[in-house]
């Protein structure tokens, strides 16, 4: 049986764990860490609000909005959040913000029989 699913917009308030020698900016490290969630499939964007350095990469805390595409759930914030904590480098998330997206026209829909 096939898991139907449904896109949804995520703003939330992250911490992020970012390599020191990574290619780019801070912003990019970020948005490459967001991108890294298997739920999403676009980083709209990325803010980064505080900076930590320890040993070995950057603590960070960044509001992002990420368009993902979540298994139909009933508790859809709880998926959200679950996705995004379960990341690399994703360590907290707050102020979590799930809104469902209709489905664009000629999108395919489930068909059960």
């Amino acid at each position: 049986m096939a898991a139907t699913c449904q896109s949804v917009r995520i703003t939330a308030d992250l911490t992020m764990h970012v390599t020191r020698n990574a290619t780019g900016n801070l912003d990019d490290g970020a948005e490459r860490t967001v991108a890294s969630v298997d739920c999403v499939t676009d980083v709209v964007s990325v803010d980064v609000t505080d900076l930590r350095p320890r040993l070995n990469d950057l603590e960070i805390e960044a509001s992002v909005e990420v368009a993902a595409n979540l298994e139909d759930a009933p508790d859809v914030e709880t998926a959200g959040r679950d996705a995004l904590v379960s990341a690399f480098g994703v360590q907290r998330v707050e102020s979590l913000d799930v809104e469902r997206t209709p489905a664009a026209a000629g999108d395919p829909v489930q068909e059960y029989g």
